[in-house]
């Protein structure tokens, strides 16, 4: 990245590793890809990438507008802490 330049979100991925039951699980969004995981924990990573894209949508911008920082104040409104 050049110097001075922000850092953009370009797209979010999940990627679980707690399953056993021999499922392949995939989910899809505008700006998002989740792979693998239960079926709890595949359900919880879609429901919050979703999330943040509605919040995003509702802000009338588009994931790959956002900085760094602007994601992070995104994701710490939606679980009340406080990130880095």
């Amino acid at each position: 990245m050049r110097k001075g330049a922000e850092e953009r979100m370009l797209g979010m991925v999940g990627l679980a590793g707690d399953t056993d039951d021999g499922q392949r699980r995939v989910g899809v969004g505008e700006a998002f890809r989740v792979w693998a995981g239960s079926e709890a924990t595949h359900a919880e990573l879609v429901q919050w990438c979703a999330r943040i894209e509605a919040v995003v949508r509702e802000q009338g911008r588009v994931l790959q507008d956002l900085t760094e920082q602007e994601f992070l104040e995104i994701v710490s409104s939606l679980d009340g802490t406080q990130l880095p």
